[in-house]
């Protein structure tokens, strides 16, 4: 694809850095890092206040990442990818919305017939506390002794969503990233007569790591049919993809604003492939180390921790 200039586009990512000054909006491209506020001043802001004005400020953005692709190293604004230390991107969205049941295989895992549901599953995360970035971030929770993993794709918004069709949804995604909707599997508390608890199970602190930055939508070619791979201590876990999803990513995001109004910033988890360590009575512990990507996306590493 190329600009009226001629020149090619750049594909980068939209990063959230941790500096001396401050935590800071930065343009990822080829596994280093550009400052945007040092590269605009009009960019010296959050990637969370970058989305409240996506469609007017992300031409400008596709122009500094070939000026910066261009400068390379020389630009005042580049970072090292070996000396970022980078953050969740998005700290943080008004709501954190998670979708169950969209994958064939995993609800064949779970012996769950393979087919849609009536209503399609959706739940709410606590997302300023649940949401963590990159890196030794992963606290396990002392409450549980079955810690699981769900690789999945996040989306992000762009643009508010109220009863939208599925070209207004699809329309309204900025870009994408890695997420992982962590399960205390113990805590789910199925038998309950007050339904699964979700809360204890999912939405403890630290549980839904995102990241490492955002790929705008731009550079994913088709959502619709992404590899995702999950890794545990370098072992496969879950290789999946997007294919097999029973609710496309428009219709999931249409379904939402039918019940809850989706606004820039917000964040999706659009569901998880077969592999969980439930299925195979497999769980973490402190010390695992986490490697999730997603094809075109990127590649999010997180460490189980201790409390």
């Amino acid at each position: 694809m190329n600009n009226s200039a001629g020149d090619q586009v750049v594909n980068f990512a939209i990063a959230n850095l941790s500096t001396s000054s401050g935590e800071c909006a930065a343009l990822a491209i080829d596994n280093n890092y550009f400052r945007l506020d040092l590269v605009s001043s009009e960019w010296n802001t959050s990637v969370r206040a970058i989305l409240d004005d996506w469609q007017r400020i992300y031409p400008s953005l596709v122009a500094a990442a070939q000026v910066c692709a261009r400068e390379g190293p020389e630009s005042r604004a580049f970072v090292s990818g070996t000396d970022a230390h980078l953050l969740t991107p998005i700290k943080f969205p008004n709501k954190l919305i998670c979708v169950g049941a969209v994958y064939r295989d995993h609800l064949l895992e779970f012996n769950l017939p393979p087919e849609r549901w009536k209503n399609m599953p959706m739940f709410l995360r606590a997302p300023t506390t649940s949401i963590v970035g990159p890196g030794r971030t992963l606290v396990i929770p002392a409450t549980t002794k079955e810690f699981d993993w769900e690789i999945e794709l996040a989306v992000v918004i762009s643009q508010r969503l109220k009863d939208a069709d599925l070209h207004t949804a699809q329309s309204g995604i900025a870009g994408y990233s890695v997420g992982l909707d962590m399960t205390c599997r113990d805590l789910l508390d199925r038998d309950s007569r007050t339904g699964v608890d979700l809360v204890r199970a999912k939405a403890q602190d630290g549980m839904a790591p995102v990241g490492p930055f955002m790929r705008p939508a731009e550079f994913v070619r088709d959502p619709q049919n992404l590899r995702l791979q999950l890794f545990v201590n370098d072992e496969i876990k879950q290789n999946g993809t997007t294919s097999e999803m029973l609710y496309s990513i428009p219709e999931q995001l249409s379904t939402i604003s039918h019940y809850i109004t989706l606004e820039p910033g917000d964040i999706v988890f659009t569901g998880s492939p077969a592999g969980s360590g439930a299925s195979i009575g497999q769980f973490l512990h402190p010390g695992d180390r986490i490697r999730a990507e997603i094809e075109q996306v990127g590649t999010l590493h997180v460490e189980v921790v201790a409390q």
